[in-house]
């Protein structure tokens, strides 16, 4: 018997095969395959699978790769749910397709040709498009539906957003070079306080909202660069909106503060009401984000109220630009009983004129947990060093944060829970302290006790620092305290104290524990606490465990570099040779 055609499986959804029942078109480099949808997904059965758009087609075209639409309004217009259209390539010299488009559901928007994100003036020719107008579309060139892909597109200068979308449920954002994103300023992400005060940003380069339903997001390997007044990427949830997200390989780079906005974002989450919102992000980079004074972020969060998770692994931020407020990243709870829980690790954080990373607690009954994992922070530049007891501001947190610290952990209000994790990583050359960690009562930010605080450093060094290594201040009633460090180096501390734990006067902290000397705990001691210019250690109003740790001398810590009033700083039995064989 003579064998049949031979039939051909391709991948559909969820990782399952399925037998194609349309056609394959090949194009330059790409091919495009549209299939047959079920009917409940293709409401125009008559309008075809695939369209085809060209900056340089006639005006007489019908879609088809001989005669392609000359517009995006003809290609949406002819297309149905479930299509695929495909931009071609045109000469740079040739202006994009403009007015944006709409997609329906299930459509898939691609460029043919090569790939946009080959290195600058390799291409000649791109599938461009833009959306000059505010006009049409809100200013967004790209306007996602349920279920989309965009893919290989090159958007430039679009009035608003490049790729912007409402509870689509699912979409995917892939390969895609945006560039001049929201030319008209317009204001984007809005981050909120606990006083009744915002801070506005720009429209993101790529955005997606949900304010209901479940959505699931993967945004990987897009390039957004060089805008005047634009974020990068951002992802809001709000309401009952449960979201899930993959952020993956985007290379963030080159965006300025916009001057009618205050602030300007890599890549920022935020979640508010009920609504709960879980993220990922592998091997992204922000780099030179801000301009003159910015208030530059190259990862951000800010909630007020929700869940929000998010895990980033193999991160890179660098040259910041801005003032004293520009962070490689800052994890901030704004107002109400918001849960976030941070984890970075395998990350690179370096350069930059304000504190490099931040953990701002500032929600009444919120839980914030942040923890780094084989994470390296360097080189932090800002002019002005903190003092080294910041005083109680009258009405605001200025002058707790931006001086430069390796990373600063703010917590304030009532039943607010912080914690920071520590393991593996390294802290230097930072202006002033590597850890600046303290609790405040701050008029507008909510008053009371039942506060916790944390802080655990493991196997990790903070050295060559400009003040303290690791520098803990409560200024009000808190609830619990506990610091712990265990085989750390602390190192070269160039003012203040190597390590200072302070109590203000009038605070209370009702349940503190200190211990990074082996006080009858488990993994606490071993460190090792070296050169310091003027102190080894400091208290003020605590009893601090130094035992069992590392001195550089077998002789122990000399008796005139401890201080302690009201309380007491117990550093003996101490080791007689460096743990582990050596210090890091």
């Amino acid at each position: 018997m003579a064998e049949g055609p031979r039939r051909r499986w391709v991948m559909g959804t969820g990782g399952r095969y399925r037998r194609p029942t349309a056609f394959c078109t090949a194009l330059t480099v790409i091919t495009v395959c549209a299939w047959s949808l079920p009917a409940a997904r293709a409401s125009a059965a008559a309008k075809p699978s695939v369209v085809y758009v060209s900056a340089t087609a006639g005006g007489s075209g019908d879609g088809s790769r001989q005669a392609p639409f000359n517009s995006l309004s003809s290609a949406e217009a002819a297309s149905g749910p479930g299509a695929t259209i495909v931009v071609l390539p045109s000469p740079l010299s040739v202006a994009p397709l403009d007015g944006g488009i709409a997609l329906k559901p299930y459509q898939t928007l691609i460029g043919a040709g090569p790939s946009v994100l080959q290195q600058h003036g390799s291409l000649t020719a791109a599938p461009r498009i833009t959306n000059s107008s505010g006009a049409q579309n809100s200013g967004d060139a790209v306007t996602l539906a349920r279920g989309d892909t965009v893919e290989n597109l090159e958007i430039v200068n679009p009035y608003r957003g490049g790729i912007y979308g409402l509870n689509v449920q699912s979409a995917r954002v892939e390969g895609n070079n945006i560039s001049g994103a929201n030319s008209s300023c317009t204001v984007g992400f809005v981050i909120y306080f606990p006083i009744p005060s915002t801070l506005t940003n720009g429209w993101a380069g790529i955005m997606v909202d949900a304010d209901a339903g479940a959505s699931s997001l993967e945004i990987e390997n897009n390039y957004v660069h060089d805008a005047a007044c634009s974020d990068g990427i951002d992802l809001r949830a709000s309401g009952t909106a449960t979201v899930r997200a993959a952020i993956d390989r985007n290379k963030v780079l080159r965006l300025a503060e916009g001057t009618t906005v205050g602030s300007v974002l890599g890549i920022g989450l935020q979640t508010r009401d009920s609504a709960r919102l879980t993220a990922t992000a592998d091997s992204n980079s922000e780099t030179d984000i801000g301009s003159s004074g910015a208030d530059c972020e190259g990862l951000f969060t800010n909630q007020t109220g929700g869940t929000l998770v998010w895990t980033v692994d193999h991160n890179l931020f660098g040259h910041g630009i801005g003032g004293a407020s520009c962070n490689g990243g800052e994890f901030f709870t704004g107002q109400a009983d918001g849960t976030q829980s941070i984890r970075i690790s395998d990350s690179l954080f370096y350069d930059d004129p304000g504190d490099m990373l931040e953990e701002n607690n500032l929600g009444t009954g919120s839980t914030m947990n942040m923890t780094l994992d084989h994470v390296t922070v360097a080189h932090t530049t800002l002019a002005t060093p903190a003092p080294a007891e910041p005083p109680i501001p009258a009405e605001s947190f200025g002058s707790f944060t931006g001086h430069g610290f390796c990373m600063s952990q703010f917590s304030t209000g009532p039943e607010a829970v912080t914690n920071f994790r520590m393991i593996d990583s390294h802290f230097s050359d930072c202006l002033s302290d590597g850890i600046f960690a303290f609790y405040a009562n701050l008029p507008g930010f909510g008053t009371g006790p039942g506060a916790e605080s944390a802080l655990d450093i493991e196997n990790s060094s903070i050295t060559n620092v400009g003040q303290y290594a690791l520098h803990w201040v409560n200024y009000a009633t808190l609830d619990r305290l506990q610091i712990t460090a265990w085989r750390d180096t602390f190192a070269n501390a160039h003012g203040g104290a190597m390590l200072g734990f302070d109590q203000a006067p009038g605070a209370t902290t009702l349940a503190p524990r200190i211990d990074l000397g082996d006080a009858g705990s488990y993994n606490t001691g071993d460190n090792c606490i070296l050169r310091p210019e003027m102190l080894n250690a400091e208290t003020i109003g605590y009893n601090v465990t130094l035992q069992k740790d590392w001195w550089g001398t077998p002789l122990g810590p000399v008796p005139s570099s401890l201080s302690a009033t009201d309380g007491a700083i117990p550093v003996t039995p101490f080791l007689q040779a460096p743990p582990r064989g050596g210090c890091a």
